[in-house]
């Protein structure tokens, strides 16, 4: 996986050594689960065969950051299209250096040469995290808004179609009125993509964490949006719902408020239909 373009300062470089502790903790490093930053490392790895590429920015042997590309087709997030490659992410260890703008730049030229664009599921008002502005900028446009999520586009080849997301198609569980043994009353379905976490899903481990005190009254579903099966089932890559109500969107879940979450489940009915956030994209 590894290559190697000079540009200026920066020289490109995919997955190794002296990166991938710093590309596989998202620039946390050592301050990260070392069993979720392996997992992540092995799946990143499995998948380059499949279309998979990590660009890494490096200044010397130091990485500045790095973007996560995959064909949009088929992709393991609730986004749909042709002809491009979707931007999973741009992640810049050290703000103010154009390092992200020369990351999307070099992630451009590449797509190009496999006659693809670009997608990303850019953030609306949100500080940080893929935002919208700081695409607009680079020329992408809006080919769909959903709640503060934009899909966005550039590139595309002549005839592709625009990108769009999946129509949402979660139903809340079919619990039993009295619970009881083998009858669960709360039940926590996290959908996850491996893109972000490997094949190891921090949040469902939260999650079983805060239901472990409950017994068989909470039970933790976890389910891979790495499958494409999943995705079309129930239109979602990331997501925590607790009895139909999506968590509100927002940083990793903590033990705290997963036992929140179940604690208010427990005192009040379940809905008939899902309960949506769609605020920001949940894949950070």
């Amino acid at each position: 996986m590894t290559s190697h373009r000079d540009s200026g300062e920066l020289s490109w470089r995919g997955l190794e050594p002296a990166n991938w502790l710093e590309v596989c903790s998202c620039g946390h490093g050592r301050a990260c689960d070392q069993s979720l930053v392996e997992s992540r490392r092995q799946y990143l790895i499995a998948q380059a065969g499949a279309g998979l590429e990590i660009l890494v920015a490096h200044h010397g042997e130091r990485p500045l950051g790095f973007a996560q590309t995959a064909p949009v087709e088929g992709v393991a997030r609730d986004v749909e299209g042709e002809g491009a490659v979707l931007l999973h992410c741009v992640n810049v260890f050290s703000s103010g250096r154009g390092v992200g703008r020369a990351l999307v730049h070099e992630v451009r030229r590449r797509a190009a040469k496999l006659g693809r664009g670009v997608v990303v599921d850019a953030c609306a008002g949100v500080w940080g995290f893929m935002p919208e502005d700081f695409f607009a900028r680079l020329g992408f446009r809006v080919a769909q808004a959903k709640g503060q999520r934009r899909l966005m586009y550039i590139d595309l080849p002549t005839g592709a179609g625009l990108p769009r997301y999946f129509e949402p198609r979660y139903s809340p569980p079919d619990l039993h009125p009295d619970g009881g043994p083998g009858h669960p009353e709360v039940i926590v379905d996290v959908f996850f993509t491996p893109l972000c976490s490997g094949l190891l899903s921090e949040e469902a481990a939260v999650a079983r964490r805060a239901a472990a005190s409950y017994g068989d009254r909470v039970l933790v579903r976890e389910w891979n949006c790495g499958d494409a099966g999943v995705r079309g089932r129930f239109g979602v890559a990331r997501a925590v719902f607790v009895n139909g109500v999506m968590r509100p969107n927002g940083d990793t879940i903590t033990l705290e408020e997963a036992g929140d979450l179940i604690a208010m489940a427990l005192g009040r009915p379940a809905p008939v239909t899902a309960v949506w956030d769609d605020s920001i994209s949940r894949l950070f």
